[in-house]
């Protein structure tokens, strides 16, 4: 008896961790003067690397690994299917890229951190891209993170690193465009 309650915590407590769209997964975003909450259904990872260069300086090598958060059913075989245009009213999907340390590549993981989107090549929010759709279409508004005076402010945390989930918390802006919340979603699987 005492075995079957420990067999029943234990799947009590996987259950609770880990999907995407767990307790507490939601974004608040503001786009296109309206705001919407992005209570997260599906999300995916896509591992890629970037290698960043600066004339008169070495280059520099980090992962750029894509994080997608949607509040559909999202295909997450690739990133491709990640990214298919949105087809159904009040759909949204977040799009984050994240880089990280120097020498980090495409099959590096994710570690639990800060990334700026202020910061330079390394630890840091790349991209930020918000999929809408309203009046038939779609929508994709971009933040301003490249350049050099990136106007997007703030940060993502991962809070948590697991070998098949990551956790963290959003808070970015650029003007009247925002993210903010929590987010936990599934890694793909190791090859």
């Amino acid at each position: 008896m005492k075995k079957l309650w420990l067999i029943i915590l234990a799947i009590l407590f996987v259950s609770a961790c880990g999907a995407a769209g767990g307790g507490g997964s939601k974004l608040d975003i503001k786009v296109g003067g309206k705001d919407s909450t992005l209570t997260i259904k599906s999300g995916g990872v896509y591992y890629g690397n970037v290698i960043s260069t600066s004339p008169g300086k070495p280059n520099v090598q980090t992962f750029a690994h894509d994080i997608y958060l949607a509040n559909y059913e999202m295909d997450t075989t690739s990133a491709a299917t990640m990214r298919k245009p949105l087809t159904a009213a009040d759909q949204i999907r977040v799009e984050l890229q994240l880089t990280g340390e120097d020498g980090t590549k495409t099959d590096s993981p994710f570690k639990v951190g800060t990334y700026s989107a202020k910061a330079d090549k390394i630890n840091r929010v790349r991209s930020i891209i918000v999929a809408t759709f309203a009046d038939g279409k779609e929508t994709r508004t971009t933040f301003d993170t490249m350049g050099l005076t990136p106007k997007a402010d703030g940060d993502v945390k991962l809070t948590a690193v697991t070998a098949d989930s990551i956790s963290g918390e959003v808070n970015l802006s650029d003007g009247d465009k925002s993210i903010k919340g929590k987010f936990t979603t599934k890694l793909p699987k190791a090859k």
